[in-house]
């Protein structure tokens, strides 16, 4: 078995492994440290963390850390401390604020890994969302190409299919790198991605060839 067959077979065996540990954690009560977040951040942002390796461990941890004692991986008050202080401000609306949030999240990685690990895990999450940032620009350029060459019709559905990938697939990238979850990262993002674009990039051709077909048949 080859190293990059071998890193899919891995990959698979995670996901596997993960989605079985997601399935336990919607059917009981939140991972411990992260109940008072779930109410507002349930849905994607509560799966992505329970399916990253921190949100495993803390699931498998629960109950099992002596009295006082630090917990082994880190929780949604880990690493959003300024949001978890004041959860009614609406720190996604404001970029600075965001951004200011972001800092102070990645910053607490330094506390449990080497400054090189932490590094190299940024680096790698910048390439990816660039990735994802360049497949939402050629999804976008569609959408506008469909508004001068498809019907109403189809250039909404075309914009609904954009929206959808905004919303959910690239989404689910920014949570998977975020919380480092594989599932979230590939997955729902990259892959998700992927099949968002062709399915737009088909809809703008099907769109195509019925105007040109009309056109014919007015002549």
């Amino acid at each position: 078995m080859g190293a990059r067959t071998a890193g899919y077979v891995a990959a698979a065996a995670l996901s596997l492994a993960t989605a079985s540990i997601a399935g336990a954690t919607q059917a009981r009560a939140p991972i411990p440290g992260t109940e008072g977040c779930v109410g507002c951040h349930s849905g994607p942002a509560e799966k992505s963390y329970a399916l990253s390796k921190h949100g495993v461990i803390a699931r498998l941890e629960a109950g099992r850390t002596r009295a006082g004692a630090p917990p082994r991986a880190p929780t949604c008050v880990t690493c959003h401390p300024s949001q978890a202080r004041r959860p009614a401000t609406p720190h996604h609306d404001n970029p600075r604020a965001r951004e200011r949030a972001r800092a102070a999240a990645t910053a607490t990685c330094g506390d449990c890994h080497a400054p090189r690990y932490v590094a190299v895990q940024l680096d790698a999450a910048a390439r990816s969302l660039a990735i994802g940032e360049m497949k939402r620009r050629e999804a976008q350029a569609l959408v506008e190409s469909a508004r001068g060459d498809a019907d109403p019709t189809a250039s909404a559905r075309i914009e609904t299919l954009y929206a959808s990938l905004v919303a959910t697939d690239l989404r689910s990238l920014r949570l998977g790198l975020g919380h480092q979850s594989p599932d979230d990262q590939w997955w729902l993002g990259q892959a998700a991605l992927d099949g968002s674009l062709l399915r737009i990039k088909g809809a703008l051709s099907e769109a195509r060839r019925d105007a040109a077909r009309s056109a014919a048949a007015a002549r």
